[in-house]
């Protein structure tokens, strides 16, 4: 099932910023979730991201440090247009307290995103049954795609 709007392929964006690939785990789990129902999806460094472009749906995670999202999902963060009720998700690993997915999470709401489930959290390395979680999700932002 690939996505057509107006000859443009829809991608599903999954942005991520890890410092020890926790995060970028659950990142790349998200993706294997929409490649497995047959959709798009494109992984992005946080450093590397320049514009939504043709985003069907978008997933933004980040590890927590000092009770924050990291600089570079910040930024992006702070540069995104209205997202005019695109579907989006916050996801992310944590050691001490986790607040970085919460706060995406209200981010993207402020910016006009259509949030389609709890963010997803990992305390330290993202166990199996979060990966899967991490994979449905996928398939989730996937559905909301065709829709």
């Amino acid at each position: 099932m690939l996505y057509v709007l107006y000859g443009l392929t829809m991608k599903i964006l999954v942005i991520y910023e890890s410092t020890r690939g926790r995060t970028k785990a659950m990142a790349t789990a998200i993706v294997e979730g929409v490649t497995s129902n047959d959709g798009e999806a494109k992984l992005i460094n946080a450093k590397d991201f320049e514009a939504l472009d043709d985003a069907c749906a978008l997933a933004i995670g980040s590890s927590t440090r000092m009770k924050k999202p990291l600089p570079m999902v910040r930024r992006v963060l702070s540069e995104l247009p209205d997202l005019n009720g695109l579907p989006a998700v916050a996801f992310g690993s944590y050691g001490w307290s986790g607040e970085a997915p919460g706060i995406i999470t209200d981010l993207l709401r402020e910016r006009g995103a259509t949030i389609v489930r709890d963010p997803i959290r990992a305390k330290d390395f993202p166990s199996d049954e979060i990966l899967e979680e991490c994979k449905a999700l996928g398939v989730l932002l996937s559905e909301r795609c065709a829709k």
